[in-house]
């Protein structure tokens, strides 16, 4: 019979490693045919078209959707492909950078973490830090609260629209005169960390000594460790820089009316009562005499 010189949709769907429902799809949508149908309906397939059905395969890997593949396959050429593929090395290289920058904040999730958990109380230190670029939100400085939530909506908004992938922690500048002036809250911007210069809205912490801090405990109680480290300041004769960074390393809020407590790595939302649990690192540059 002449169907044995053909693969049953059977036979060409086990050697292709798919269900014969996926061979029944592209033939209804007309993306790949059998070479013949009998007068039962029974579909049959050249071992030719393997490559065919190879190449729909790995386009479909690569992301590609049925409706775009069929286009290609209908105008097939060199120079097609050629283009294909320089975009889709482009697309991935773009998810490889996601994918990077995921596992650097995973890592840097689990470090402060496991830091958390073990940190011992220590005194005000002075430490070198490297540089480090920091993306940062408009000025907020003097903001209600209303617009501090605005201005939270805009800066993640504005990560998003860079590909910078928002972290879980999202640190504060403040200015050290506000410090002075016991203005605590009174936050000059948030910032994450990147590793690119986006030209936009970038602050360069530059690398060099440090006055280093950890507060534990309520936020409320921030003012203790500020004070603390203006003291140490004057009394080792230093001299320090416009602003000091906040950063997140560690949150345990407690809800309204409910326990156990709830555990964060940033700022909580509407419906919390008291923070159980704050650990932040402190950095305020500074110039020795």
């Amino acid at each position: 019979m002449k169907e044995k010189k053909y693969l049953t949709a059977g036979q060409f769907a086990k050697i292709c490693g798919v269900e014969k429902h996926v061979l029944f799809h592209y033939d209804e949508i007309g993306l790949f045919q059998p070479v013949m149908v009998n007068e039962n309906g029974y579909r049959y397939y050249s071992y030719h078209q393997y490559d065919t059905f190879s190449v729909i395969t790995k386009l479909k890997k690569m992301g590609m959707p049925l409706k775009d593949i069929k286009v290609f396959l209908e105008q097939r050429s060199p120079a097609v492909f050629l283009q294909l593929l320089e975009d889709k090395f482009e697309e991935v290289d773009r998810e490889i950078e996601k994918l990077l920058a995921l596992k650097r904040m995973m890592v840097y999730m689990k470090e402060s973490t496991l830091f958390a958990v073990t940190h011992e109380d220590e005194d005000i230190t002075i430490r070198q830090y490297p540089r480090e670029i920091l993306l940062c939100s408009d000025d907020l400085e003097n903001a209600s609260s209303r617009s501090f939530a605005s201005f939270m909506e805009e800066y993640i908004s504005f990560c998003k629209e860079h590909n910078v992938l928002v972290q879980e922690s999202v640190g504060c500048m403040i200015k050290t005169d506000n410090i002075r002036n016991r203005d605590y809250l009174n936050f000059s911007y948030l910032f994450m960390k990147i590793e690119k210069d986006i030209r936009r809205n970038t602050h360069i912490r530059e690398e060099g000594s440090y006055l280093c801090a950890w507060h534990k405990g309520s936020y409320d109680t921030i003012q203790n460790t500020y004070e603390r480290m203006l003291a140490y300041a004057e009394q080792c004769n230093l001299i320090i820089g416009p602003y000091a960074y906040e950063e997140y390393l560690y949150c345990r809020y407690r809800t309204k009316g409910s326990y156990p407590v709830r555990d964060l790595y940033s700022y909580g939302s509407g419906g919390l009562e008291t923070v159980e649990l704050f650990l932040l690192c402190i950095l305020i540059c500074m110039i020795m005499l």
